[in-house]
């Protein structure tokens, strides 16, 4: 069964001053972390079963047919339907081989895994839009009018819970921004994070810590079993978390004989 405490024994992830470091030598030598006082919340009263679902990512994740992001600090966003299809998509992030992902790309963005979900029962409507940046954005500011202009998208679309899954550690703090601001206006919102520190610094509203390698929040690439339990356990949580910033750690680990994407960070 999962684990309710919050993960203060936790070592995963990076350690977040080497990161701020390590992106104010590279791209934004002013660089600081977002700071909030407060901690935004949406109640999820709604089962599941009776819920709209949308994902929202900072992965990079894209149509094919669309323009690629333009690297780093490229604080736009792609619109994925909700009916697109696994080979629909792709990536273009600076950390990442986009060949590696897109043999899996379930793994980072689980849009089958909801579709299932739905012809299950397990929720009662994929989103028509889902929601894609790329999140090495050192000057984050970008972000917060693209942000709340995808919130209002879903909202008009009678979205009522987002899962948000990221790229890499440094799409983290850009992940926890834009889960802010979905929360703020409206939206109940859970994050996987493999990067629970930086996660509970910027104080988003729900997290769950996932053990996986960057590149694989969902679980191992063609494990379809297991992506479809993170995502049943996301959904789960959003349900019986009723404390702002409450981060509880999954049961989930990684099979240490499946292979991982490399990240370049």
């Amino acid at each position: 069964m999962r684990t309710h405490a919050e993960s203060q024994g936790d070592r995963l992830g990076m350690n977040i001053d080497i990161l701020a470091e390590y992106i104010r030598q590279e791209w934004a030598p002013d660089f600081l972390y977002a700071h909030y006082e407060t901690i935004p919340w949406t109640p999820f009263p709604k089962a599941p079963q009776t819920a709209c679902i949308a994902l929202v990512t900072t992965a990079g994740i894209h149509l094919r047919s669309d323009s690629a992001f333009a690297g780093v600090d490229d604080a736009s966003y792609r619109i994925i339907p909700g009916t697109a299809q696994a080979h629909e998509l792709t990536i273009s992030h600076p950390f990442f081989a986009s060949e590696e992902l897109e043999q899996d790309i379930d793994a980072i963005f689980p849009l089958t895994r909801l579709q299932e979900l739905q012809r299950l029962g397990e929720i009662a409507r994929v989103a028509p839009q889902h929601f894609s940046f790329m999140g090495v954005v050192p000057h984050w500011h970008r972000l917060e009018m693209q942000a709340r202009e995808v919130a209002e998208k879903l909202i008009r679309a009678g979205v009522d819970a987002v899962i948000l899954t990221p790229g890499s550690p440094i799409c983290h703090h850009s992940l926890a921004i834009i889960q802010r601001l979905l929360e703020m206006s409206g939206l109940a919102t859970i994050a996987l994070t493999l990067e629970p520190e930086l996660t509970k610094l910027v104080q988003v509203p729900r997290a769950m810590i996932v053990d996986f390698p960057p590149g694989c929040p969902v679980g191992e690439p063609t494990d379809r079993d297991k992506q479809l339990k993170v995502v049943r356990e996301a959904l789960e949580y959003l349900t019986t978390m009723q404390q702002p910033g409450t981060v509880w750690k999954s049961p989930f680990k990684w099979t240490r004989s499946c292979s991982a994407p490399v990240c370049k960070l």
